[in-house]
């Protein structure tokens, strides 16, 4: 009775020491993007940037939502070391002009290689992801909410200010 009372207080001793580790966000996967206009990104090449990674398509109702307010992130946080990567998935890419007229979107559009897209879209669209400078995911948002808004301000704003 005395070895297992000793085995369990060790065992509970070993998960408190471990929950006191610091916990490290996973990197993201260092995805490249084809540009709308050619050219591409590499995810790696924006490393000491604060990345929001949104992916979208011109079908999608909730993306129609959400654009807005990831154009409205890059119109704020774009003269600061913070870069929006917009990934469209959609099939016909000739809807995609057509779509940012019509919303006012001026974000840079890439797109995402097929075997990227179905991970990146594996829980829905739209899918959002914040990346700290280190290309750390930090947050992740799937679908949308117009409270989010707010947290991402939040987000990017602690990481951006833990880089001065």
């Amino acid at each position: 009775m005395r070895l297992l009372l000793l085995c369990l207080a060790a065992g509970a001793l070993a998960g408190l020491a471990a929950a006191e580790q610091p916990q490290h966000p996973p990197q993201f996967p260092d995805l490249e993007f084809v540009g709308e206009q050619g050219g591409s990104v590499r995810l790696s090449e924006l490393q000491g940037n604060v990345v929001l990674l949104n992916v979208w398509a011109t079908w999608c109702g909730p993306c129609k939502k959400e654009l807005p307010i990831v154009q409205k992130m890059y119109d704020t946080y774009s003269d600061r070391n913070f870069v929006v990567v917009s990934v469209n998935v959609d099939a016909d890419r000739k809807r995609v002009g057509p779509f940012l007229k019509q919303f006012n979107i001026s974000l840079p559009v890439y797109f995402a290689a097929p075997e990227d897209a179905g991970p990146l879209t594996a829980t829905g669209i739209p899918s959002t992801f914040i990346l700290g400078p280190d290309r750390a995911l930090v947050d992740r948002a799937v679908g949308y909410s117009p409270e989010w808004e707010e947290r991402w301000k939040k987000v990017v704003e602690r990481y951006l200010k833990s880089r001065k």
